[in-house]
């Protein structure tokens, strides 16, 4: 094998180098800004998604704890008073339930998209 490299490297010794004019700089950089633009695009989804579903669960639980009571109570299960007492606590507790759940559900949806290519 050293014959071969020899007989390469004298081949190719009067070959000019080609010249990077900072192309690679260039590429590099174009590299590095499409690669932070798309990590902003990811957390800006990822935000909007989970300000959509905190929205949506907000307002969701704003309609039941409205109905809700007038429910219960026409449908007789004396549970008006109860659901009076322990509101502030209970719609805090569904709240945050509701949002840990949209927020997995979101996260799995975005985790599953960015697998799939």
């Amino acid at each position: 094998m050293d014959a071969f490299e020899t007989a390469l490297t004298r081949a190719f010794a009067e070959a000019p180098e080609p010249e990077d004019a900072g192309f690679t700089v260039r590429v590099s950089r174009g590299v590095a800004l499409r690669e932070q633009t798309a990590k902003l695009r990811r957390l800006t989804q990822t935000v909007g998604i989970a300000a959509a579903g905190a929205a949506v669960v907000y307002g969701g639980v704003q309609m039941l704890a409205g109905v809700g009571p007038e429910l219960m109570a026409s449908l007789g299960l004396e549970l008006a008073r109860a659901h009076g007492a322990v509101a502030q606590t209970s719609m805090a507790v569904l709240l945050t339930e509701a949002l840990l759940v949209v927020g997995a559900i979101g996260g799995g949806a975005a985790a599953l998209r960015q697998a799939r290519g």
